[in-house]
């Protein structure tokens, strides 16, 4: 492929995308969303704004990477960022469904358009250059900022919540507004493409193709799995830590405790996201990515057995799978899709993954019925179905990865010798 940097601004990407996913990655609303719109809205409201959410990310998930691989990475980026800095001015003024429910599906397609474009887009910036092969390095630093950027605007907006819940909301448009500047910065890398490939159908139906590849099968597997499973205790710890603040008679500091505790977590998958690449060259892609499934197995065992303050603890690991993984599980599976379909492969894994965990929470809800969600033993009883997923599922892949091979990073069957 022929560089397009004569003048250094593929160069700027690679300077640039870090800060990027640092400002991405800055929710300062995540620990207290659910109390935000409790102030507001009955319980069954708040449940049916939650559903709305997912359904928009599942509806545009597929359409947003068909739209980077057609149209462009940079294209997408933006419009990423000027849906999150509407949808943060929305919760800010909000007080009422609509008002919400805009906001949500606003919030879902910035989700939604970043979700494969970013990785894509670092991918390709760094192959236009002919330095694709420290992809994986940059991207276990990348995950770390992410992380950290996570983790810094959980204890920010916990801080600036607990004197007004709205505030998480002002801090998170205020960063949105310097994401939509470093994506308008950014210059789109060159993808080779062809009529072909930019149809839908059939860009869709080659993404599904690659699942005939058994290494690509069991890499998308695991992501499936581990989005159930990275979401089961992200769901569970702030009712888990609601609960410990009553027993300790401090509940109305939930908006600080659920920031600071998050804050803490994320910053934890921040150090061991960085470490990542040299778990991963000590003992395997996949033995590293089977740590990861267990990890967060027990975590969650661990939150169904008990509530204790040492559990709280133990919950801050939560957020170390998801370091462990990230930078291995796409260096595995990056290098073997072609540049017109990454985008759109990498939306198809995360919407099965989606759909995937909105099957576990609807299931969930018939096994519970109308519980009381401020019950502990309804509280382990769903924590402890979660742990049971996640043992069968790290089963299955402990067993299947001996009838795969993805140690080998080969080249897409389709592309040239400078897709590999």
């Amino acid at each position: 492929m022929a560089p397009n940097d004569a003048d250094g601004t593929l160069e700027r990407n690679l300077r640039l995308y870090p800060w990027y996913a640092a400002c991405y990655n800055a929710f300062f609303w995540m620990p207290v969303f659910f109390l935000y719109f409790s102030e507001h809205l009955a319980l069954d409201r708040v449940l049916w704004l939650e559903s709305l959410y997912y359904a928009a990310v599942v509806i545009l998930e597929i359409p947003s990477g068909y739209l980077s691989d057609a149209v462009g990475r940079r294209t997408t980026l933006v419009t990423s960022s000027i849906c999150l800095v509407g949808a943060y001015a929305l919760f800010w003024i909000g007080t009422d469904l609509t008002t919400f429910a805009l906001a949500q599906t606003g919030l879902a397609a910035g989700i939604a358009f970043h979700s494969g474009t970013g990785t894509a887009f670092h991918y390709d910036s760094l192959a236009a250059l002919g330095r694709e092969d420290t992809y994986e390095e940059r991207e276990s630093i990348v995950a770390r900022n992410a992380l950290v950027a996570t983790g810094g605007a959980a204890l920010l907006g916990g801080l600036a919540a607990s004197f007004e819940l709205r505030y998480a909301y002002g801090l998170s448009a205020l960063v949105a507004v310097a994401t939509l500047i470093v994506t308008m910065a950014f210059v789109e890398p060159e993808v080779q493409s062809d009529d072909e490939a930019l149809r839908f159908d059939r860009q869709l139906i080659a993404c599904l193709e690659h699942l005939k590849r058994p290494a690509l099968l069991w890499l998308f597997a695991f992501a499936v799995v581990m989005t159930v499973l990275n979401h089961v205790p992200y769901e569970f710890y702030q009712p888990y830590l609601d609960q410990l603040g009553a027993q300790w008679q401090c509940d109305e500091q939930t908006p600080l405790a659920t920031g600071l505790h998050m804050s803490i977590t994320t910053l934890l998958g921040a150090w061991v996201a960085r470490q990542s690449v040299a778990l991963d060259e000590a003992i395997g892609t996949g033995p590293t990515l089977l740590c990861a499934t267990a990890l967060q197995t027990i975590v969650i065992a661990i939150m169904g057995s008990v509530l204790h303050v040492l559990v709280a603890v133990v919950i801050l690991m939560r957020a170390l799978p998801r370091g462990i993984a990230r930078a291995p599980m796409r260096a595995a599976i990056v290098p073997r899709i072609p540049e017109t379909q990454r985008a759109t492969y990498w939306s198809l894994q995360s919407l099965v993954g989606r759909l995937g965990f909105s099957g576990v929470l609807l299931g969930l809800g018939y096994l519970v019925g109308a519980s009381s969600p401020e019950s502990w033993d309804t509280l382990s009883y769903l924590l402890q179905i979660g742990a049971a997923l996640g043992g069968i599922s790290l089963l299955v892949l402990l067993v299947s990865l001996f009838m795969v091979e993805i140690e080998n990073q080969d080249p897409p069957e389709d592309a040239d010798a400078d897709d590999a």
